[in-house]
């Protein structure tokens, strides 16, 4: 009997320092990506937070860019 393994394409990967799962923005994240488009994302445990493996592109660049605009807001509310 030969066994294949499903192979998938991964755009990128992206860990989320300091981030559950269970965290409420991260979970409103997923909630929107998924009413969004539905694209193809895993989430798993990484070193430092949460890691997610993105099967588009360009999925993984608006999450990037979401990521990015809640540090800076809240780096200006720690320090205002």
């Amino acid at each position: 009997m030969v066994r294949r393994h499903k192979q998938e394409e991964i755009a990128g990967v992206l860990e989320f320092a300091g981030r559950t799962s269970e965290d409420p923005e991260f979970v409103g994240w997923m909630a929107d990506h998924r009413a969004r488009n539905g694209g193809k994302i895993r989430v798993s445990l990484g070193g430092k937070g949460v890691r997610v493996m993105f099967s588009k592109e360009a999925d993984m660049v608006y999450w990037k860019a979401r990521s990015e605009k809640a540090d800076k807001t809240a780096a200006r509310a720690a320090s205002g």
